[in-house]
């Protein structure tokens, strides 16, 4: 600091003598002037440089921590952004094959119901060809039975005409004592 001292007094006085009087400016060489100049310049830059060094260190070193950190958190940032991307890429590519399942199941699904209704259809057509069959039969003996009844009293009657026209009151006679001769046998067999 001391060497210093001396060569900014200089500096000083030198730039006083040109800056002092218009006369000395005259006196002085124009190179004399520059070089004076020059040294006041760089004599200004190092007492600058002296007096900012430690402010401006401390401003660029925090600037520098600053701009550390913001790349590092960009960088982490990015891991993650990145990571992210990785499983949203996974998730998607387990999708196709998750959609694929999916429709492969429908489809199964779908063959499945479709062999239930079918299999539930034939079987409601069994169970209505049964019910139709048993109608046709109860019909058929219903009929059979009317017919067999229609029948009986036809014959019946039938029978009556024959008889009316044929039987002659000795055969009615005769008749009705068989007939009371047997129903006093079968009386006296119950007995």
């Amino acid at each position: 600091m001391n060497e210093q001292l001396p060569l900014f007094s200089l500096a000083l006085s030198i730039s006083d003598l040109i800056d002092a009087s218009p006369i000395a400016l005259a006196l002085v060489s124009p190179a004399i002037a520059n070089i004076a100049k020059t040294v006041n310049l760089i004599i200004f830059l190092g007492a600058l440089y002296f007096l900012l060094r430690k402010p401006m260190r401390e401003f660029f070193r925090q600037r520098y921590t600053e701009i550390r950190a913001s790349l590092e958190r960009a960088a982490r940032e990015k891991e993650t952004a990145s990571a992210r991307l990785a499983e949203i890429d996974a998730r998607l590519n387990k999708l196709d094959a998750e959609i694929a399942d999916i429709r492969t199941q429908a489809e199964r699904e779908a063959a499945a119901e479709r062999e239930r209704i079918e299999t539930q259809a034939r079987q409601e057509a069994e169970k209505l060809r049964a019910m139709a069959q048993r109608e046709i039969e109860s019909a058929k003996n219903s009929a059979l039975a009317e017919l067999q009844q229609f029948t009986a009293t036809q014959a019946v009657e039938l029978a009556e005409k024959i008889i009316r026209r044929e039987l002659t009151p000795d055969d009615d006679a005769r008749l009705v004592g068989r007939i009371s001769h047997e129903i006093q046998q079968v009386s006296q067999a119950a007995k």
